[in-house]
């Protein structure tokens, strides 16, 4: 039966719950944009999407979908609400029939702000700033700015966050240059572009992408955890018991709709120094994911998507190809049982023209000031260098500059190659685990033994990735990396810092002194390194 309320003279049907207009079926209505993109602010738009974590104190993982729809028989215009637990197969749905798209867009603002800033008070955060948190009592639904969405009408699906919003006229558009590679090359970055798509749809409970707003967002909600963190103490009890950590939780969540099954241990997704670091590895590979669909890379005959980076196969015959394939393998003291031998499959020499300038510039500079002699340097370190000319050779060894390991999940490759490792603007004092000589993590890890980097990659016996982000058909990555160390500060302990010692050039977590088994070397500052190699292996 329908239910008719009398507004402005007009009569408006809202139909009952999962019934479709007369003479219509799911394919019916057309959706449009713009999309809602902030809470409060939903004048102007005409699709939005929302989630709830919590209701009732228990985390439901909840979503809210509205928006105006046309249909495509008659004409006439609706507003359409959709709602459920992510990843629902047959949620709620609801028509309310409506006289004209202007009496709809009102509908569909009305019930967006009854399910969003109604049931919120604004208040003001020190690292999020100005954010919407439910009242005493009341379930609060924030919007979720999405790239692509899998709720909602069949149309709606199409609806990109940029539609609706002024085009830029295709003379303005910037033409971006096809990069040309090696067929070995071309595969490499079709896989990996493919894969890390999979691992993000994969990753949402409703295959979704978020927009990149949201994933700057996301990082910022980490970067208030880790503060959190800091004042709550290393305590994980105390962390996930902590109300200002829950709440960071909920709000990540209610942004970006990350699978969360129900009933696990808070133990397992609060954000506490144990769980922050895999949702930054994850926030690295969801914008990978979205630069990939924004720049059509698997379609197109540009994989790199307009990467400022040369890369190139390296056949196992090649002098490099074969001076990489004679050393890693044996650069190793053997320490790890999980690992037997490995096979190297491929390797790539990568150069990313940022890098290599800054790199330069840093080891001219440091190299008036180096000592004669350095007491602490990597293991396994080349006897010659057929990558480096004999000039390079000499400011290598007088900087104590090595070529080290840094292993990585396979889905976060591409995510590297696009924007090299990534250091936070502000080193917050804060260990996390695995990754425990800089604050927040936000140092740059590396190994003189393979063995150690592989243990973060995604390596099925793997110890810290456990197989998570590989891709189907190809081995594990690591990267190679030409890493200025200078006077290494040995550190006595786990400790996160934020800055060297003076006189110091990076920090050593040295095995057997440090606390650690093996040798960790990082870097804080961004210049000190190079990416010189990519290797796809097995083991």
């Amino acid at each position: 039966m329908f239910v008719t309320i009398l507004l402005k003279g007009f009569k408006m049907a809202k139909l009952p719950q999962k019934t479709y207009p007369y003479g219509h079926g799911l394919n019916d209505f057309s959706c449009f944009g713009p999309p809602a993109t902030k809470d409060g602010e939903f004048t102007d738009t005409m699709i939005c999407d929302m989630g709830c974590f919590t209701q009732e104190g228990k985390d439901t993982n909840k979503y809210y979908h509205g928006c105006v729809a046309q249909s495509k028989i008659n004409n006439n215009w609706y507003a359409y609400f959709e709602w459920g637990r992510q990843g629902a197969k047959n949620p709620s749905f609801q028509f309310i029939e409506c006289s004209s798209k202007s009496e709809a867009q009102r509908e569909y603002e009305k019930q967006l702000h009854a399910k969003n800033d109604k049931r919120g008070q604004w208040a003001n955060h020190a690292t999020l700033g100005r954010v919407l948190q439910a009242k005493a009592g009341k379930d609060c639904y924030l919007v979720r700015p999405q790239a692509t969405r899998s709720t909602g009408l069949p149309d709606a699906r199409t609806i990109k966050h940029q539609d609706g919003l002024t085009k830029v006229r295709p003379e303005a558009k910037k033409i971006r240059k096809v990069s040309t590679c090696d067929s070995e090359t071309f595969k490499l970055m079709r896989d990996i572009n493919v894969a890390t798509v999979s691992y993000t749809r994969g990753s949402m409970a409703d295959d979704s992408l978020p927009t990149q707003a949201a994933i700057d967002e996301g990082r910022d909600i980490l970067s208030a955890a880790l503060s959190r963190v800091k004042f709550v103490g290393h305590n994980v009890s105390n962390q996930i018991h902590d109300k200002e950590l829950i709440n960071l939780t909920r709000h990540i969540y209610s942004r970006i709709p990350k699978k969360k099954d129900r009933g696990t241990k808070p133990e397992t997704w609060i954000l506490s120094q144990n769980n922050i670091g895999l949702w930054q590895q994850d926030l690295d590979a969801f914008e990978s994911a979205l630069s990939v669909v924004e720049n059509d890379s698997i379609q197109s005959n540009d994989p790199f998507g307009g990467m400022q980076i040369n890369m190139e196969w390296l056949p196992p015959q090649h002098p490099l190809g074969e001076f990489i394939g004679s050393w890693m393998p044996r650069a190793t003291r053997n320490k790890h049982k999980y690992i037997d031998k490995i096979q190297i499959r491929n390797v790539w020499s990568v150069e990313r023209k940022e890098e290599k300038q800054l790199f330069e510039k840093e080891i001219n500079e440091k190299l008036p000031n180096m000592p004669a002699h350095f007491k602490e340097k990597p293991y396994h370190q080349p006897t010659n260098r057929p990558d480096l000319s004999p000039q390079e050779f000499i400011k290598y060894k007088k900087t104590n500059a090595a070529l080290l390991f840094h292993g990585s999940r396979s889905v976060n490759v591409s995510g590297l190659l696009r924007e090299g490792f990534r250091f936070p603007k502000e080193l917050i004092n804060v260990k996390l685990t695995a990754a425990m000589f800089s604050g927040g993590g936000g140092g740059i890890y590396y190994a003189d033994d393979f063995k150690k980097s592989a243990g973060y990659t995604s390596l099925k016996t793997a110890y810290w990735s456990a197989g998570d982000g590989a891709i189907k058909g190809r081995g594990a990555f690591m990267f190679l990396c030409d890493v200025i160390l200078g006077v290494p500060h040995v550190a006595p302990g786990p400790f996160p810092y934020t800055e060297y010692p003076h006189g110091t050039h990076c920090i050593f977590g040295k095995a057997g002194h440090s606390q650690v088994k093996n040798n960790e070397w990082i870097i804080l500052k961004k210049p000190q390194y190079r990416f010189r190699y990519l290797v796809e292996f097995v083991a």
